[in-house]
């Protein structure tokens, strides 16, 4: 074999072997890549997750505490008929936003956290309707269901808390936090 016939030998090898090189490297390169995207998605969806899931306890702790404040109203003695109507609404409306932050924790799942959130919310409204029953109770004047309407409320409560404590195994779990 003479030099010339070498020399071309010797570059093709050489750029066979670069070639097997970059192509080696770049599909390395490629797994890494997707390997990187998948880490950042999972990264993403558990803080949108985390996110959704302490919105929702923070929009349920709001209505809670907002209920409380009619409760107290309704027991005073020297409660207003105007000032328990203004704890009522403020109570009913905390649902716009407790709903949002629900729905967000379907959304952003797991199925699991579906599934407590939707017995949290169906406590939530069974606490608000046994908590208007009061309200109106009083509002009324019917004295002889005070308190029934009243057990009904704490009771609805005590079922609420008892679900609060669900979504939060379950956001533990959810979020792999146990």
């Amino acid at each position: 074999m003479d030099a010339g016939v070498a020399g071309v030998v010797g570059a093709a090898v050489g750029v066979l072997g670069g070639f097997g090189t970059a192509v080696v490297s770049s599909l390395s390169q490629n797994a890494q890549q997707r390997q990187q995207q998948t880490v950042e998605r999972e990264a993403r969806l558990e803080q949108g997750r985390r996110d959704a899931y302490l919105a929702c306890i923070e929009t349920s702790k709001g209505i809670t505490a907002d209920w409380w404040k009619l409760v107290n109203c309704l027991l005073s003695s020297d409660r207003t008929p105007e000032l328990c109507r203004q704890y009522a609404e403020t109570a009913q409306h905390g649902w716009v936003v407790f709903t949002k932050s629900a729905d967000a924790v379907c959304i952003a799942g797991p199925n699991a956290m579906a599934a407590a959130v939707q017995a949290l919310r169906e406590s939530m409204w069974t606490m608000d309707r046994a908590g208007t029953e009061w309200y109106e109770c009083v509002r009324s004047g019917g004295v002889d269901r005070l308190a029934a309407c009243e057990a009904a409320f704490r009771e609805a409560e005590r079922t609420r808390t008892d679900q609060g404590f669900v979504f939060l195994a379950a956001a533990r779990r959810a979020l792999a936090a146990e």
